[in-house]
């Protein structure tokens, strides 16, 4: 055999101390891919997954229920329901032309008028806040 050969089977030794170094490299290996993937697992989420709303109110129907039914225009907009359960803040209840923020929760409905029956669908306000 050449020398090389000779040096690079002394550096890597056989039999179970040569097993025992290559399974100690891949379970280290194994427990770092572990460590990081817990680590992104446990990172909080983006802002996109928070349940928040907020913009200028638009269009605003008053509903038969005891609630309103708001549009709420950007930056968060989307159709939302205040009802008398909504931990309102002390400005008082979206109107049309107000600024409102807050957060929502279940789907939820507004009854608009009962004969004839006219339902409008939206999101529950939880939290709000108006100016």
């Amino acid at each position: 055999m050449s020398p090389v050969r000779n040096r690079a089977r002394a550096c890597a030794p056989e039999g179970p101390l040569g097993r025992a170094i290559s399974n100690g490299m891949i379970s280290t290996r194994r427990s770092v891919a572990i460590a990081l993937l817990f680590v992104a697992l446990s990172l909080p989420l983006s802002a996109d997954a928070a349940n928040v709303f907020g913009g200028k109110v638009g269009a605003y129907f008053p509903c038969f229920n005891a609630a309103s039914w708001n549009t709420v225009g950007a930056p968060r907009g989307g159709i939302y329901i205040w009802t008398a359960a909504t931990k309102t803040y002390p400005k008082g209840p979206p109107g049309p032309g107000r600024w409102t923020i807050g957060l929502y929760g279940i789907p939820y409905f507004c009854l608009v008028r009962v004969a004839p029956l006219f339902v409008l669908p939206g999101m529950t306000m939880t939290m709000e806040a108006s100016s």
